[in-house]
């Protein structure tokens, strides 16, 4: 089975138990568990009447949320269950999102320079091949076009004591790979921590302009994401960022 395959099949393994058990707003764009979203960072330029991308959709929280800013979303994503189980939020909410079921690591069925605005929200710990991904974002914006990315803290990578409140660091420049299956009977998934520096960089070679860099605190009482599913890992979140969330531009 691929790398992809194995992410695809536990996404659509976990889906309903994760979905179920995290309060993810439709009413902001969320970056990381119990931290400040949109609505507080701004991050996002206007969204009224521009052509948005969200890559690594889920269940389209996110994509409901800038439609109903009136913006015309797109929504890509490979598991099956995850689109599905946003379907709920779109009639009662009267959104018009054109939903694509695909692998976000093959985006040549996208035209180029189409999208005012991409965003995608950790999905790229899911991919083998940043700088591909990252050429590929630069080659669907419009000139001026930003694009908005949240993916897991290297930090991430490594145990929290929580009896002394401190990270057991081994290696920070060579995080190691975690690797996760929800069944015995399902095949292994894995997500790939990055050092900072190495996202920066891939970035920036695919052409475009790094404009911010964040490492959002989780200690935010008005967060549009969090839920049961996050609670064990709270007070981790108040010394250690989960995320890091970049905004880069098409010059």
């Amino acid at each position: 089975m691929s790398f992809n395959k194995g992410i695809q099949h536990g996404w659509n393994s976990m889906s309903s138990s994760y979905q179920n058990l995290s309060d993810i707003s439709i009413d902001d764009i969320h970056f990381a568990p119990f931290a400040a979203g949109n609505n507080e960072l701004n991050l996002l330029d206007e969204l009224e009447g521009k052509s948005i991308l969200e890559l690594g959709s889920g269940a389209l929280q996110n994509s409901v949320f800038m439609s109903h800013k009136g913006a015309d979303v797109t929504a890509v994503d490979f598991s099956i269950n995850q689109l599905n189980y946003g379907q709920k939020f779109l009639e009662p909410h009267k959104s018009n999102i054109n939903i694509v079921l695909a692998d976000i690591s093959q985006l040549d069925f996208l035209k180029p320079s189409q999208f005012d605005g991409i965003i995608t929200i950790f999905a790229l710990e899911f991919l083998e091949n940043i700088d591909l991904f990252f050429k590929s974002c630069e080659r669907l914006l419009k000139p001026e076009g930003w694009l908005v990315v949240s993916t897991v803290h290297p930090l991430g990578a490594f145990e929290w004591n929580d009896r002394k409140k401190f990270l057991e660091v081994e290696n920070y420049f060579n995080p190691p790979v975690e690797v996760w299956r929800e069944a015995d009977s399902d095949p292994h998934a894995v997500t790939i921590f990055r050092p900072i520096s190495e996202i920066f960089t891939s970035i920036t070679d695919s052409g475009l302009e790094i404009e911010i860099l964040m490492e959002p605190a989780g200690n935010n009482s008005r967060s549009p994401y969090k839920g049961s599913y996050w609670e064990p890992y709270k007070d981790r979140f108040k010394f250690i960022p989960f995320a890091v969330v970049f905004k880069a531009l098409k010059r």
